[in-house]
């Protein structure tokens, strides 16, 4: 398995947060039409985004986090 840095990983978990704010969005602009799928691809999104932030987080503890100037 190809080893992630901390950028990756700390892009990749706003990312996917970011698409649960935005399926989450457009299940309310649907008044709920599609619920039974959007919200768990939504929860699933969250789960993603947040394992990846997660690993960059203790990647950064590991001092492999960004750069320090």
């Amino acid at each position: 398995m190809k080893h992630l840095t901390f950028n990756v990983c700390a892009i990749a978990g706003l990312g996917f947060s970011g698409l649960a704010v935005l399926l989450l969005l457009a299940n309310l602009l649907s008044g709920n039409q599609f619920v039974d799928v959007i919200l768990p691809a939504a929860v699933v999104s969250l789960v993603v985004g947040g394992a990846f932030s997660v690993r960059a987080r203790l990647l950064s503890a590991k001092g492999r986090g960004p750069a320090k100037r």
